[in-house]
């Protein structure tokens, strides 16, 4: 293991170079980002790890850079490249290759999440089965559900979708042989992985753009709002978008007619505005 900081402990790069430095700069205090910039051959971009660690894309020769400094063992090398590639895919699949790739070079994989978890969080049809458990009276057959579920699911991918969920503990059959929730919601839980959970949200947005697309749906509501405003004012927006969301569950929670439909309700509140620094592009 790293003498500094077990690589271990993280999924995000960004991450865990922020916390490696400071805990290097615990034992050798001239290990600044100043000098990791140094290091790294870029004496004229100083501002370079910062940038990093806001969200600036690192590239393949940079990559061979850091675990050099970092002093990364094989092992910990490739974590940490698959690390990278985790936070820089451009699209699900790599990113879901990344997180399988993650899953196995991870001593103990079960710190991450284990793969069960991993599988319901990355389709986003799991969490809808999750719900319709609840509205519909559901057998083994699950053509019926087939044939109402939005967007269409293949049959097969629909059984593997409620073996998961019996799997999890998350699903279970009655007295009537129906299968139903065992619990009223879902929440990350155990499983709060930063990565995970972005890529969970990634597939609940595309959702949001297949319902726009589509035929109109009763009942439907989508609306957007853009504008300017103060950061005092959206501290007062961000807690109200909270208070909404608690009420929202509260109303779900305390529903005690029967289920008849199933719906999804996504909050989007996020800045138009870069507030990086312009840096150059390293060479």
């Amino acid at each position: 293991m790293n003498r500094f900081l077990d690589i271990y402990q993280f999924t995000h790069f960004r991450k865990f170079l922020e916390e490696y430095q400071t805990a290097r700069a615990q034992a050798e205090p001239g290990f600044t980002r100043t000098e990791i910039c140094n290091l790294l051959g870029l004496e004229k971009s100083r501002s370079y790890f910062a940038d990093v660690l806001r969200g600036k894309k690192v590239s393949p020769r940079m990559v061979a850079k850091f675990i050099e400094i970092l002093e990364l063992d094989k092992k910990e090398a490739k974590y940490f490249e698959t690390m990278v590639e985790l936070d820089q895919a451009k699209n699900d699949a790599a990113r879901n290759a990344a997180m399988q790739e993650l899953l196995k070079l991870h001593p103990n994989p079960q710190h991450i999440l284990n793969e069960d978890a991993y599988e319901y969080y990355s389709r986003g049809y799991h969490s809808a089965l999750f719900a319709i458990l609840d509205a519909m009276d559901v057998g083994d057959d699950m053509a019926p559900v087939q044939k109402r579920i939005f967007p269409k699911v293949p049959l097969g991918k629909l059984k593997d979708s409620l073996a998961l969920l019996e799997r999890l503990g998350l699903a279970r059959k009655n007295e009537e042989g129906f299968w139903k929730p065992t619990k009223e919601s879902i929440s990350s839980g155990p499983y709060n992985n930063a990565d995970l959970i972005k890529q969970y949200q990634l597939q609940c947005f595309e959702l949001s753009k297949q319902a726009l697309m589509a035929p109109p749906k009763k009942p439907t509501v989508m609306s957007t709002l853009t504008f300017s405003i103060s950061s005092e004012a959206y501290k007062k927006l961000e807690a109200e978008l909270q208070e909404f969301k608690a009420k929202a569950r509260r109303i779900i929670g305390e529903d005690k007619e029967h289920a008849d439909g199933v719906y999804q309700m996504n909050i989007h509140l996020f800045s138009l505005l870069d507030e990086r620094r312009e840096t150059k592009d390293e060479r």
